[in-house]
């Protein structure tokens, strides 16, 4: 039986007519009433967990980073820091938090602004009063850095084949059983053949993809709202000649609900989510044209190792902590950095405004941030250890421990 949403999203559909299917995802993912993010679904309960949520020496190391552009653009009194897809606010928390303790005036010049399709999962006490329920910026002439992790791969994308040297979108239509039919046709923009261009020529003989193209108007919106300052953009993905391989013959379009695996995007609408891999080739050539430049590229291990991932994980060593919460913040902090997961990730640093010599921390494999030399004398404040907003790794891999054996015990001591 179908649910609810099921229905309203293939009545939507049934209404317009023939569809795309980046048409159909922007229905699925963010219809105000039926979309999966934006149908009210509390975030703890999503499908996913970001680097914010799984430890805030995440949000401390991205810290050192922007304290390093505050400077390079002269220490601005007011230094915007903008996240596009906020989400619970887990990471404005870990920079703002670490950034006081990092450096007082580099704090005090800070105007975070959050921006996201819903209000940030946060308590009363905390609420975030620079929010924005939108997906563009509002905004024109920053100093600073906007910032987004995790958001590119979510926006909907095109889906196409190529065959014989052919390439043919992919539409869905809703069949005369009710049930969404995909059909292929000329493309509905050239956009679409446009941003294949360069990469026709590799792909296999026949392919299935994805084409995002919001990304392109993203980025456009991005670049016109910052006067001077770095555009870091976090996610999992990489250039095109990656993205369109052999590897990925079948795209790269997933679906998840619960937590798990699942192969068709066209059942469970509005409660599983839809990503695909992030094509950053498009991003850099749109960026370059419009006046960026690229100040590096890296997966997120380097960069957070850069950035002194590593001085981090000894200060948190070195700390008096009990055995349970010293495990579990290395196992939190770790799968930031590990192989085939977070680690992979990409990073791309996109700078307006700024010298062209400069050099940023988290791509320079000499940065002064990982001389222990150098840190000890900065004094940096201690590593930040998990709270309830964050994961708990060692209890997901290991619950037993964290019983309370004396509640366990069937017998009191009297």
């Amino acid at each position: 039986m179908k649910s609810q949403t099921d229905q309203d999203i293939r009545d939507l559909i049934k209404e317009h007519g023939r569809i795309t299917f980046a048409e159909f995802m922007e229905i699925a993912m963010f219809h105000p009433k039926i979309g999966y993010y934006t149908s009210g679904t509390n975030v703890t309960d999503l499908d996913y967990y970001t680097a914010p949520t799984t430890h805030p020496s995440f949000g401390a190391l991205l810290s050192m980073q922007l304290e390093q552009v505050w400077g390079l653009i002269g220490k601005p009194d007011k230094f915007h820091i903008l996240e596009m897809g906020s989400g619970s606010g887990a990471l404005r928390q870990a920079i703002l938090d670490y950034s006081e303790k990092l450096n007082v005036s580099f704090s005090k010049s800070i105007e975070y602004i959050s921006i996201d399709y819903r209000s940030p999962s946060i308590s009363p006490a905390d609420k975030d009063t620079n929010f924005v329920r939108s997906d563009r910026i509002p905004f024109k002439n920053m100093n600073g850095c906007v910032l987004s992790n995790e958001l590119i791969d979510a926006f909907p994308v095109h889906r196409f084949i190529f065959n014989d040297g052919n390439v043919q979108e992919i539409f869905l239509e809703i069949n005369g059983n009710g049930e969404i039919e995909e059909v292929l046709d000329t493309p509905s923009t050239p956009e679409i053949g446009e941003s294949l261009e360069s990469s026709i020529a590799d792909l296999p003989g026949k392919f299935i993809g994805e084409v995002n193209l919001k990304q392109l108007s993203w980025i456009e919106n991005v670049t016109s709202s910052l006067n001077k300052g770095l555009i870091l953009t976090i996610d999992y993905g990489g250039i095109a000649n990656q993205i369109y391989s052999e590897t990925n013959a079948l795209g790269t379009l997933r679906c998840y609900y619960r937590h798990e695996y699942v192969q068709n995007p066209y059942i469970r609408l509005g409660s599983q989510d839809m990503t695909s891999l992030v094509n950053f080739t498009p991003i850099m050539k749109k960026g370059e044209s419009l006046g960026l430049r690229i100040a590096g590229f890296s997966s997120q291990r380097d960069f957070l190792i850069n950035l002194g991932f590593n001085n981090l994980m000894d200060n948190l060593r070195t700390r008096s902590l009990p055995q349970r919460q010293s495990d579990s913040n290395r196992m939190a902090m770790l799968n930031l950095i590990k192989p085939g997961s977070m680690g992979d990730f990409r990073v791309l640093a996109q700078v307006k405004g700024m010298n062209d010599s400069i050099q940023l921390h988290g791509f320079n494999n000499q940065s002064p941030l990982k001389d222990k030399a150098i840190l000890n004398d900065l004094k940096l404040p201690e590593t930040p250890l998990i709270t309830r907003g964050n994961l708990d790794f060692m209890e997901k891999r290991y619950p037993h421990t964290s019983w309370d054996w004396d509640q366990l015990w069937p017998w009191n001591n009297e």
